[in-house]
């Protein structure tokens, strides 16, 4: 059975509030390997440089997205491959490996919190709710569609197209299982 602290915080996209969740819980039960590996990735994920605050784990999304329209290209394969394998290191899949099981939930949390927020910043944001150059908004049935239709591409159909489909199985099961914990009716399962 699930911790309700592991629930909780694979649920919350506020950086610090997350960080809070962690503190109170290694308080609780210091050393323990499934707060351990959690910290490692809060403190990879998160970076401030020049005073923006950086999430690794969102670049890594937005570059996973990027690659769709490079599939075509010719003699892109190889490239496709480095990228894979920089997205998987802003995910840190090389250090929840270390961890066993205890990692592999640990990334899918952080897999399904980062797709949280990117469906938050969505639906937030005025350009991509907008037509027509921003002088009208989508529906709100329009942007969950657009919102479902694109995390559906970036986590099934840009992996399969450029080969990765097998080691981004990891974020596919966790960007859906986001998605459908959002958007319960609208998603195929």
């Amino acid at each position: 059975m699930e911790a309700v602290w592991t629930y909780e915080y694979r649920r919350e996209t506020d950086r610090k509030k997350r960080k809070e969740i962690l503190k109170n819980r290694e308080a609780e039960s210091p050393g323990s390997s499934d707060v351990e590996i959690r910290q490692k990735l809060w403190e990879k994920r998160y970076d401030k440089k020049n005073g923006y605050d950086i999430d690794y784990f969102i670049r890594g999304l937005v570059n996973l997205q990027s690659l769709k329209r490079r599939v075509y290209l010719p003699g892109e394969k190889k490239r496709l491959k480095k990228e894979i394998e920089s997205i998987k290191k802003d995910w840190q899949f090389a250090e929840c490996e270390a961890y066993g099981e205890t990692g592999a939930n640990a990334l899918y949390d952080e897999l399904y919190n980062m797709t949280l927020l990117y469906i938050e910043i969505c639906q937030r944001d005025k350009v991509y709710n907008s037509v027509l150059w921003g002088i009208g908004h989508i529906s709100k049935e329009k942007q969950e569609q657009k919102i479902i239709d694109e995390i559906h591409e970036i986590a099934e159909t840009i992996p399969e197209k450029i080969e990765a489909g097998e080691e981004l199985d990891p974020f596919k099961k966790a960007a859906l299982d986001a998605l459908g914990s959002i958007y319960t009716d609208s998603v195929d399962e």
